[in-house]
C-alpha cells in the first residue's frame, strides 16, 4: 500500500465519524482575515482593489447543481421540455430509455478529475438550446463527438470538488450568472475584457470561435479606458497564458512596446508569484485581471483540484495583509460550460436588438456558470440571485471608478445586472469558515487519475441527482 493510498483510505474513514475531520481550516491568513472585527459602516467606496479571476468550461449544474439552497437540481422553477418531461430528462435515442439523466461523476472510483472536453462551438452551443427549448443537448453532442457526447451531462458533488464547494459557501455564490455567448472562449473572455464581440463587424469581428484577423482587432478594449482615465490597473499572467489574454489580439497592443503602459501592462509574462508577491507587499492596482495556466484552468480535461489550489494561493495572498484584505474584491468566474449541460433557460433578445445577433442567431446570454464573490463584505455563504453576465464585471468597475464601457450594449445593461447586488456592507464577517487543503486533493487527484479506471457512462439504469437538503440565505 502506497502513503497516498493509505492517506486516502485514512481520510475516508475520518469522514464518516465526523464531516469536519475530512476538512481543514483556511489557510492562516483568511482564517485572520475573518476573524478580525467587523466595520460598523462600509460602502462600496471602501472597495480599492478588484481582482479577476476567469477559469475555463464548467457549468453551474457541472459543479453545484448538488449544493443545498441553489437553483440546482431540485430547482422547482425548472422548465418541462415539449414532451412534457422535465429538462433534466435529455432526449437520447441512443439510450435504452430515450433519454439521459444528469450522472455523478465519481473521481473516488473513476479518473472522473480529468473527464474529456466537449464541444463548445459557436453551432453546437445553439443546437442544444434550440430555440429556448432546452432539449437537444444529446443529438447535438453526439454528433459533434460521437465517443465522448453524454459526458455533458456529468456532475459533481463536494467529495469530488470539496474546494468549490467550501470557497462558494463560505463567501457568496451567484447561481444565475451566466456567459455572455453561445461559443468558446474568446468570444466570452471578449465580454469580460471589452463588453463586445463587434458583431456588427466595424472592428475586425464578430468573434464567434477562437481566431483574430491578420493585424488583430482595433475596437477600444477596457484597460485602455482605465489607462486613458489614469486608473491603475495590470494583466498578471505567465507566458503559459493558455491563450486566454484577449488583449494579445488588439492592434494597439500587438503595436505596444517595452516601456509603454499597453505592453507593460497587459503582454508581459511575469513569475508565476508576481500576483501574490504584489498582494502581500500592497502593490496591486485598481483593477487586476489573472490568466491562468493551462493546467491549472479547470478546462477539462485538466483537474479541478489544481484549479482550486491555483486560487487558493491568490485568495491568500491577499488575505496574508489585513489592509488589503480589507480593501479588495476577489471575482472568480468561468469563462463558458464547455459543452456541460445546465437547465436553466438563458435570457436572449428579442429578434431585431442592436448588437446582439450574429448570423441571425442571438449571441447569448449563454448557460449558467459558476461565479463566487470572495470579500470581507461577501462572507457568510449567501447566495446571489439576480441575474448576471461577463458585462457586469465590467459594469461593477464602471461603479467604482466612473469609466463607462460603451461597448455593452442597452440590452445587456436592462437584462443583467451589475455585481453591486452581491456585497452586504453593513453585515458582519462570520467566524472562520473551513475549507479543505487543497495541496493534498490535488495530490489525491493526480493519484486518482493516474490509476482509477474511466468513468462509466449510464446506460437503461438511471437515477435522478439528488440536491443536498437545506437552505441558504438569498440576496434577491
Amino acid at each position: 500500500m502506497t502513503e497516498l493510498t493509505r492517506r486516502r483510505l485514512l481520510g475516508a474513514a475520518a469522514a464518516t465519524g465526523a464531516a469536519a475531520a475530512a476538512s481543514q481550516l483556511l489557510p492562516p491568513n483568511v482564517q485572520k482575515a475573518l476573524a478580525a472585527e467587523a466595520p460598523k459602516r462600509s460602502s462600496l467606496h471602501d472597495i480599492e482593489h478588484v481582482v479577476f479571476l476567469m477559469q475555463e468550461n464548467r457549468s453551474f449544474d457541472h459543479y453545484f447543481g448538488t449544493m443545498k439552497g441553489v437553483a440546482g437540481f431540485d430547482d422547482p422553477d425548472a422548465i418541462k421540455l415539449p414532451n412534457g418531461n422535465s429538462v433534466f430528462y435529455q432526449p437520447d435515442s441512443v439510450n435504452p430509455k430515450g433519454y439521459l439523466l444528469p450522472f455523478h461523476l465519481d473521481t473516488r472510483a473513476s479518473s472522473a478529475q480529468a473527464i474529456p472536453s466537449t464541444s463548445h462551438a459557436w453551432s453546437v452551443q445553439h443546437q442544444a438550446w434550440n430555440n429556448g427549448k432546452m432539449d437537444n443537448w444529446l443529438p447535438a453532442h453526439r454528433a459533434a463527438d460521437k465517443a465522448n457526447g453524454p459526458y455533458v451531462m456529468g456532475y459533481y458533488t463536494r467529495e469530488d470538488i470539496p474546494f468549490q464547494y467550501a470557497l462558494a459557501e463560505s463567501f457568496t455564490v451567484g447561481d444565475h450568472y451566466h456567459c455572455s455567448v453561445f461559443g468558446p472562449t474568446w468570444p466570452n473572455r471578449m465580454y469580460w475584457m471589452t463588453g463586445t464581440i463587434d458583431p456588427d463587424g466595424t472592428g475586425g469581428g464578430p468573434i464567434i470561435s477562437n481566431v483574430v484577423p491578420k493585424g488583430g482587432y482595433t475596437w477600444t478594449t477596457y484597460a485602455e479606458r482605465l489607462q486613458k482615465a489614469g486608473i491603475s490597473w495590470k494583466v498578471y499572467q505567465t507566458i503559459d497564458n493558455y491563450g486566454c489574454n484577449m488583449l494579445e489580439n488588439f492592434h494597439n497592443f500587438q503595436q505596444s512596446k517595452p516601456g509603454e503602459p499597453l505592453f507593460d501592462r497587459g503582454l508581459t509574462y511575469g513569475h508565476p508569484n508576481d500576483f501574490e508577491e504584489d498582494a502581500r507587499n500592497d502593490r496591486l492596482p485598481t483593477v487586476s485581471w489573472i490568466i491562468c495556466t493551462s493546467y491549472e484552468s479547470e478546462h477539462p480535461d485538466y483537474i479541478p483540484a489544481a484549479g482550486a489550489d491555483f486560487v487558493a494561493r491568490k485568495i491568500e495572498a491577499i488575505a496574508s495583509n489585513p489592509r488589503v484584505w480589507r480593501k479588495t474584491a476577489f471575482v472568480l468566474n468561468y469563462d463558458e460550460n464547455d459543452g456541460l449541460f445546465d437547465h436553466v433557460v438563458p435570457p436572449t433578445p428579442p429578434a431585431g436588438t442592436p448588437h446582439e445577433f450574429v448570423g441571425g442567431l442571438p449571441i447569448g446570454g449563454g448557460y449558467r456558470v459558476p461565479l463566487v464573490i470572495v470579500s470581507p463584505w461577501t462572507a457568510g455563504g449567501w447566495v446571489a440571485t439576480e441575474t448576471f453576465d461577463h458585462t457586469s464585471c465590467l459594469r461593477f468597475v464602471e461603479k467604482l471608478t466612473g469609466v463607462e464601457e460603451p461597448n455593452i450594449s442597452d440590452w445587456r445593461r436592462k437584462t443583467f445586472g451589475d455585481l453591486t447586488s452581491a456585497f452586504r456592507f453593513r453585515s458582519p464577517r462570520p467566524y472562520p469558515p473551513r475549507l479543505p487543503d487543497t495541496r493534498r486533493k490535488l495530490q489525491e487527484a493526480q493519484y486518482e487519475v493516474a490509476n482509477l479506471p474511466a468513468p462509466t457512462l449510464p446506460g437503461a439504469d438511471q437515477t435522478p441527482p439528488k440536491q443536498e437538503p437545506g437552505t441558504r440565505p438569498h440576496i434577491p
